[in-house]
């Protein structure tokens, strides 16, 4: 007898709800190839609650023909994974991405095959061949596969954020959490099902009512994903472009190049765009972004992000020290910078103080009357 009862009712809901935003990430209009493969991600963490709603509800008891139904793709979690926090940043996917499914595509394979066979063969194989030898294969190689591609993905987001540190001038505001709760949510996926993996092997064994933990905090990061990934659907990140490599170039005067890209930067007012990049600079100034970057750091000694910034700094230091009454924000808004955020620790690294002190010690030097001041001689004397 099929009966959707508190369990089942509570996994199903959160497949559903994550079904639902697999449908609005598909039709998002931005980020489209990210968020197909978000959507992707979702749907599969969306297929692996299915088993335990229907059981939960009764269906294999009724349906017994759904066994191997294909609702466990793990092996395709990783790359998916992979692929999408690569694609946000990167203007393309790397070449031949489709080999990263080759494993869940065997798998799935497997599973269609074995799903098609009658029910009682297909319940002989489950028996003699697939629960002792292939299930436990396939949990390892998934666990594994999830495991290489979570160290594979922290490392390339580590990459991307010292780019974005030498190629970008307001990079915190581009430091969004969101890849980072992709990340946290699938390694915590990871742990789970590698915790209750153990237990049931080496502790106890555990049945479907025993895992229900495990699969009831799945469906809490699928409700979590959901909703962040949709709220981030349209974030534009800056694009990397990883085929933009150093440029072999003959040995210059890189500080009179470098100087005079600064002055026209400085003149032209470029630097109060807070959305500008190296890439903008670079072809404004009728160059590549390697070569650009290579005159910043080598003629001036500074990346990208700490000339822009300490013209942006400068300004605001200018108007704090003629008395402008202007809000402090309103300044470095006006300035380029894009956040408070991003500002104060501009302004400190550059100046040594934050805005606040700075202003306040500018006020106090322009309220002491010049004949108080007092010499070395006197005090001295």
């Amino acid at each position: 007898m099929i009966r959707f009862g508190p369990w089942s009712t509570t996994l199903g809901l959160a497949a559903g709800f994550g079904a639902l935003v697999c449908g609005l990430l598909l039709t998002a209009s931005g980020n489209r190839s990210a968020n197909r493969l978000l959507a992707a991600l979702l749907g599969v963490s969306v297929l692996r609650l299915m088993p335990y709603v229907l059981g939960f509800a009764g269906f294999y008891d009724v349906h017994p023909w759904l066994s191997f139904a294909p609702f466990n793709l793990g092996l395709a979690t990783g790359p998916l994974l992979f692929l999408y926090v690569r694609r946000l940043v990167t203007p393309t996917l790397p070449a031949r991405a489709w080999r990263h499914f080759v494993p869940a595509a065997v798998m799935l394979g497997y599973t269609l095959c074995a799903f098609a066979l009658p029910l009682e063969q297909k319940l002989r194989w489950n028996d003699s061949v697939h629960e002792p030898w292939i299930a436990p294969l396939e949990a390892a190689a998934s666990m594994l596969s999830l495991a290489a591609y979570l160290v594979a993905t922290v490392r390339f987001h580590g990459r991307y954020q010292r780019w974005l540190v030498e190629h970008v001038s307001d990079r915190d505001s581009h430091r969004q959490p969101w890849m980072a709760t992709v990340l946290v949510s699938l390694e915590l996926w990871w742990t789970v099902t590698v915790g209750f993996a153990f237990v049931d092997r080496f502790l106890t064994p555990l049945s479907h009512y025993d895992r229900f933990p495990q699969y009831l905090l799945f469906a809490a990061i699928i409700l979590w994903l959901g909703l962040e990934g949709w709220r981030h659907a349209g974030h534009r990140f800056p694009q990397w472009s990883l085929d933009a490599g150093p440029v072999a170039v003959p040995d210059r005067d890189w500080a009179a190049l470098a100087a005079g890209w600064e002055a026209r930067i400085q003149s032209a007012g470029w630097w109060r765009e807070p959305g500008l990049t190296l890439s903008d600079v670079a072809r404004r100034l009728g160059t590549n972004e390697s070569y650009a970057s290579r005159a910043f750091n080598r003629g001036l000694g500074r990346n990208f992000n700490a000339v822009i910034n300490a013209m942006r700094v400068a300004a605001v230091q200018q108007r704090l020290a003629s008395g402008d009454p202007t809000p402090l924000l309103t300044m470095a808004l006006e300035a380029g910078f894009a956040s408070k955020a991003s500002f104060n620790r501009s302004f400190r690294e550059h100046t040594g103080l934050s805005p606040t002190a700075w202003r306040t010690a500018q006020q106090t030097k322009n309220r002491t009357p010049p004949g108080l001041e007092t010499t070395e001689e006197e005090v001295t004397a």
